[in-house]
């Protein structure tokens, strides 16, 4: 499962108010790790496209 994915589920899960106050709280911090890596990802991949491009003469 892609991790775009989960966060929409898991955000799903936050808007339907069926979560304690706990459970909310832990599952909006798995979907800021989420979001987190997501973003992580495409940092890596913008510099390995610079690097490439650099590297080609």
């Amino acid at each position: 499962m892609e991790h775009k994915e989960a966060m929409n589920i898991l955000q799903e899960l936050v808007r339907k108010g069926i979560l304690t106050d706990s459970e909310r709280e832990a599952v909006t911090t798995a979907i800021g790790i989420l979001s987190w890596t997501t973003l992580s990802k495409g940092v890596v991949k913008a510099r390995k496209a610079k690097r490439d491009k650099s590297l080609e003469w």
